[in-house]
């Protein structure tokens, strides 16, 4: 299988040529809000403000067009959803994508999915096109996950084989890459625009009544998240904290909550739980900020935006010692992280997490606490990697 070099090292130069560049995603905002979502949005955006002509291929409700900050947008339908995994709308944006691209002027395609980059690949190889395709794997590839789907590995195993270049969020999905497909990946983290969530100064809210909060920013919906294991290690913290508040913010279902809820473990702390529901994005940071710790208990997490969030609005957190989620806690100094232990979906180590939610929230007396976590989300900030991400594509057009 071919390979590619695992580092970019070097930032764009300003007088760099400026290019046509489709980035591309099943899903996009509002209509789906997870980190690839966010990555799509962010790198448009940061794309066009280096002076690249950016356009965005994505899914909707309905086909449309829009334009959001000098960065067009072609919102395709989409074709069908199904519970099933074997046939669904990610297949039906794969197959007539192939023929959008036949009319599409473009240097380069930057793929958040291996959906759309096998279309890029097979309308490039169709229509003969000349455009170089980057395949940027948002996910923890593994052999298992397509086992279900043969028709998805073929997917995956046409886009490792033919992409112009492999990009991968962390060393740990980097690592799963190599060892799974044989094959090498750039490692780039998802940045983020820090100064989005560090606007307004963060102050530890040590009111008796509402001290301390733990916040959960995430679908509460997908198991693999964490929101059981945290519900029930907040039980545990609430005897540590006896006015302890758990708030989740992001996609629930009025099932999940009622199933959360009902947990009999949780009884007597079921009144200081709630649920925001997805909300505006432009809450986020007040949420983050009125927070005394994050906490992001998934496994299998690529890479972790959430967490990076929460420290550029100087609030410390708490992660598994799992996937991408090692690559931004320094463990003591903005947070800390618990063990998985064994586990096929979700952890179910519920006393380290709640040892890791307690020892960080004992960590806010200390008045450099805000600061560090902010330098630290620093290191993932746009102005940081921002710089590789367009050197990147500079270079695969150069090829």
């Amino acid at each position: 299988m071919k390979c590619y070099a695992t580092d970019v090292a070097t930032g764009a130069n300003n007088e760099a040529k400026k290019l046509r560049v489709i980035v591309t995603n099943p899903f996009a905002w509002p209509y789906v809000r997870r980190g690839s979502e966010r990555l799509l949005n962010d790198l448009a955006e940061y794309l066009s403000i280096q002076g690249h002509q950016v356009s965005v291929l994505a899914m909707a409700p309905n086909e449309h067009e829009a334009k959001r900050n000098e960065v067009n947008y072609h919102f395709l339908r989409y074709g069908f959803n199904s519970r099933f995994r074997q046939l669904n709308s990610c297949h039906f944006f794969a197959f007539f994508l192939q023929s959008v691209f036949k009319d599409i002027d473009a240097d380069v395609v930057f793929c958040l999915n291996y959906f759309d980059a096998f279309a890029a690949l097979q309308a490039k190889k169709k229509y003969d096109l000349t455009y170089k395709v980057i395949f940027q794997s948002v996910g923890i590839p593994t052999k298992k996950y397509f086992r279900a789907v043969p028709l998805d590995y073929w997917f995956m195993h046409t886009v490792l084989e033919r992409a112009d270049e492999i990009v991968t969020l962390s060393k740990f999905a980097h690592q799963r890459l190599r060892d799974e497909f044989d094959c090498e990946s750039h490692i780039l983290p998802p940045p983020v625009f820090t100064e989005n969530f560090s606007q307004t100064a963060h102050q530890i809210d040590t009111n008796e009544d509402t001290f301390p909060a733990v916040l959960f920013v995430g679908d509460v919906c997908e198991q693999r998240k964490g929101a059981v294991l945290l519900i029930r290690a907040f039980a545990v913290i609430k005897q540590e904290f006896p006015l302890a508040s758990l708030i989740f913010v992001g996609n629930v279902s009025s099932a999940i909550q009622d199933d959360l809820l009902s947990l009999p473990e949780i009884e007597d702390v079921r009144s200081d739980i709630s649920f925001a529901g997805l909300g505006d994005v432009k809450e986020l940071p007040a949420l983050y900020q009125n927070a005394t710790v994050t906490v992001l208990p998934a496994v299998w997490e690529a890479f972790g935006l959430v967490l990076v969030e929460s420290l550029a609005a100087g609030t410390p957190v708490v992660g598994v010692r799992h996937g991408g989620i090692t690559d931004i806690v320094t463990e003591g100094s903005v947070g800390y992280l618990f063990e998985a232990g064994e586990f096929s979906i979700v952890s179910e180590n519920v006393s380290g997490l709640a040892e890791a939610v307690i020892n960080t929230i004992s960590m806010t007396s200390d008045s450099g606490l805000a600061a560090r976590c902010k330098a630290r989300a620093e290191q993932f900030n746009w102005d940081n990697l921002g710089p590789m991400y367009e050197q990147l594509i500079l270079d695969v057009v150069a090829k």
